[in-house]
């Protein structure tokens, strides 16, 4: 049996933990923290100093522009002669090649003697013809006017053409001279190019030659 003694001592250590376990834990009470001047100053200028080194931030990491890095195709290529083909073509003008111009010449009409008019043995005339560069070819100092074929009623044979630009119309004028005798004469006329070529309508002309009238003696009779 045990002795008295333990078994107070034990029941009251079973009442004290019966007691400890019924009684709530005490709260924690928070006890407000205390922030020195200088931690509060130095809290209150931390915005301050972020706004202010924000702004070079932004500024040093802003992409360098398209100028900084010119393209030099985008630079020399023309939009009129660019090809679509790419840079190797660009700016490229081809360069025309000119083909050879045509010689032609049109008629246009008589502008003085026409075809049959009669003149005397010797009587001078002057023939004059309305014409049209009707080719490519301006005439020149190298284009010449020459005799195909009939009478050159005391013309030259070969003349210089009367200049003429392209498109635009000439007068071809030739002195001459009427044949000593009475007939019909006909001269055929061709334009040259300085390579020898004739080109371009025959102009010709036509007259006659006649003998001038005998004058008649009247005879009066004496009474």
């Amino acid at each position: 049996m045990p002795a008295p003694w333990r078994a107070c001592g034990l029941g009251l250590l079973l009442a004290l933990a019966a007691a400890c376990a019924e009684a709530p834990a005490p709260t924690p009470t928070a006890r407000p923290s205390f922030t020195p001047p200088a931690a509060r100053t130095a809290t209150t200028s931390a915005p301050a100093a972020t706004e202010t080194q924000a702004v070079p931030t932004a500024t040093a990491t802003v992409p360098p522009e398209a100028t900084a890095t010119p393209n030099p195709d985008a630079t020399n290529a023309s939009p009129a002669t660019a090809s679509p083909e790419g840079p190797a073509t660009a700016g490229v003008t081809p360069t025309p090649t000119d083909g050879p111009c045509a010689n032609d010449v049109a008629y246009i009409a008589d502008l003085s003697v026409p075809d049959g008019t009669a003149f005397e043995p010797g009587a001078a005339l002057v023939k004059q013809w309305s014409v049209r560069n009707a080719g490519t070819c301006d005439w020149d100092a190298g284009y010449h006017l020459v005799l195909v074929s009939g009478n050159a009623l005391g013309a030259r044979s070969e003349l210089a053409l009367y200049p003429a630009r392209a498109g635009l119309e000439a007068v071809i004028e030739v002195p001459m001279i009427a044949p000593a005798e009475p007939g019909t004469y006909t001269g055929r006329w061709q334009a040259r190019d300085p390579n020898g070529n004739v080109f371009g309508d025959r102009i010709f002309i036509t007259i006659n030659v006649v003998a001038p009238a005998t004058p008649t003696e009247t005879v009066t009779a004496t009474p």
